[in-house]
C-alpha cells in the first residue's frame, strides 16, 4: 500500500501533491483580462509550480481516475489560488481538514469549518479564503467528468497499447 504524507513533501512550504494520475487531463481556466471569457491557464508562464503540472514519484503516480488529490494549508488572509477559476471537464471534492474559512462555489459564498465537505460542480467559479487566524487545512480531490473522461480513456489506451 502506497502512502503519503504532505508534511514530508510539501511545496512552497504550505501545499503538496499527494497522489497524482500520470494522465493529466484537467484543464484550469480563468477568466480573460476582459472578464467575459475563459483561458486555460496553462497557457500562462507560471510564477510558481503549478501542482496539477507536476510529476509525482511513481509510487505516488498510482491513480486511475482521479486526477489529483492535492493537500493545502492556507495561511490567514490568504486564499488556495490566485484567481477565481473553474474546471470544464472535472469536478472537485474539497475536504475541510482544519480552521475556518470562507468558500465561493458559483453564486454562493458561505463559511467553511473543519470536517466540512464541499462539492465544486464541473465549470464553477470557485475559491476557498482562510478568514481564521491560524492556518486552513484543505483537501482537494479532482475527478474528471464529460470531455475529461473521454480524454482520459483515449490517453489510457494509447499507453496500454505502447506497453503491449
Amino acid at each position: 500500500m502506497t502512502v503519503a504524507n504532505w508534511k514530508l513533501q510539501s511545496y512552497n512550504v504550505v501545499q503538496s501533491l499527494l497522489f497524482n494520475n500520470k494522465h493529466q487531463v484537467i484543464e484550469y481556466h480563468v477568466r480573460s483580462s476582459g472578464g467575459l471569457e475563459w483561458r486555460d491557464r496553462a497557457m500562462d508562464p507560471a510564477p510558481v509550480r503549478r501542482l496539477y503540472e507536476t510529476k509525482t514519484t511513481d509510487e505516488r503516480t498510482c491513480l486511475h481516475t482521479i486526477q489529483f488529490v492535492h493537500h493545502m494549508l492556507i495561511p490567514p488572509a490568504k486564499r488556495h489560488v490566485e484567481e477565481l477559476h473553474i474546471h470544464p471537464d472535472a469536478e472537485e471534492i474539497v475536504v475541510v481538514t482544519r480552521g475556518q474559512g470562507r468558500a465561493r462555489i458559483g453564486n454562493n459564498s458561505f463559511e467553511i469549518k473543519k470536517e466540512d465537505v464541499l462539492h465544486v460542480p464541473p465549470n464553477t467559479e470557485h475559491e476557498i479564503v482562510n478568514n481564521g487566524e491560524d492556518f486552513l487545512g484543505v483537501l482537494f480531490i479532482n475527478v474528471p467528468v464529460g470531455n475529461g473522461i473521454e480524454k482520459l480513456v483515449e490517453l489510457k489506451k494509447d499507453s496500454e497499447t505502447i506497453m503491449r
